[in-house]
């Protein structure tokens, strides 16, 4: 079953594949997730996984901006302690969004397996793998 949630900055679907996707588009490099904004992208990603763990595949291709520490940690909590998801897959094609993902991965020490992938199809198979 296809659903797809969808917010000012960012989508959320699944598909047949049992992958969640999320799509963040911001060309305004001072733009910042903020906790509240969090809390509801993690709302989301609990209600299209309907209580199954799945690979999250985020692309962030075409993205500026940052976030909060309270948000990243709010997200670094939440996956941890959901247990919803099995693996993260990031789809970047910047250097600067390529260290902020390594950067809150290192800081903040979330213990889900993730890569950072420069295309689609590359990522999608890192999460199908993880699924099977």
């Amino acid at each position: 079953m296809e659903e797809m949630i969808i917010y000012e900055h960012a989508s959320f679907w699944t598909d047949s594949s049992g992958v969640i996707f999320c799509k963040f588009k911001s060309l305004n490099a001072h733009n910042k997730l903020d906790y509240k904004i969090a809390e509801l992208y993690i709302e989301a990603i609990s209600k299209l996984s309907n209580g199954v763990p799945m690979p999250l595949l985020i692309d962030l291709r075409d993205t500026k901006g940052t976030f909060s520490i309270a948000a990243a940690q709010l997200l670094a909590n939440s996956f941890n302690n959901l247990s919803l998801i099995i693996s993260e897959a990031y789809v970047v094609n910047s250097l600067s969004i390529n260290l902020l993902i390594r950067s809150y991965k290192r800081l903040y020490d979330t213990s889900i397996p993730y890569a950072v992938f420069d295309d689609m199809s590359t990522a999608e198979k890192y999460c199908l793998e993880f699924k099977n």
